[in-house]
């Protein structure tokens, strides 16, 4: 788990511990050769992580003003330039979810995680690859909400996208669509390719 996450040991041994007080991890045995720990109910862990996310998401962003008739598009030539410029960025929400499993035919806005961290690093990151902020803009940067996530982004079709679980969070603040469009999700990733 350290390997996977990143984190250091006793984190991970940590995270474990509390999982397993939390009852999504089961063991056959405290200590020795059968304590390791099995997840109890994939679904269940998935509606914690989203609900967590959730209540720590962070209200640091700053709203774009781009074209919006081919989002994903203009996010690709953006995310190119970002790379460019030595940004570590992800698309997450609608414009994840656009890429992973696609639903909505339209979205009102798009969320992309950067790596950096406060709404002045937005600001930088946003100016180095020539996009303003602008009030109502359709395109919403946020930093990213932790190292895993960061680490742990994927590149699917030309765009980097953060992990689907936390694309699924995500998109519960999109309204009811946004809920619908995460269910989606959540049994494309189930069915697997």
């Amino acid at each position: 788990m350290a390997a996977a996450t990143g984190r250091s040991t006793s984190t991970a041994a940590g995270a474990l511990r509390e999982l397993t007080a939390l009852g999504l991890l089961a063991s056959a045995a405290n200590r020795g050769p059968r304590s390791g720990r099995k997840l109890v109910d994939p679904e269940i862990l998935l509606d914690s992580y989203a609900g967590a996310a959730s209540r720590l998401r962070s209200a640091q962003s700053l709203r774009i003003g781009v074209p919006w008739k081919h989002p994903l598009e203009v996010l690709e030539e953006t995310g190119e330039r970002w790379d460019k410029a030595g940004f570590v960025w992800a698309a997450t929400g609608a414009m994840g979810a656009a890429v992973l499993a696609p639903y909505l035919t339209e979205f009102g806005e798009g969320e992309v995680y950067v790596d950096v961290p406060s709404e002045a690093g937005l600001r930088v990151a946003a100016a180095r690859v020539g996009l303003e902020p602008l009030e109502g803009g359709r395109l919403v940067l946020r930093p990213f909400p932790t190292a895993t996530s960061r680490r742990r982004r994927t590149m699917e079709e030309g765009i980097w996208i953060a992990p689907w679980p936390r694309i699924y969070s995500d998109l519960q603040h999109v309204g009811v669509r946004g809920e619908e469009a995460a269910e989606h999700l959540r049994e494309t990733v189930r069915k697997g390719p």
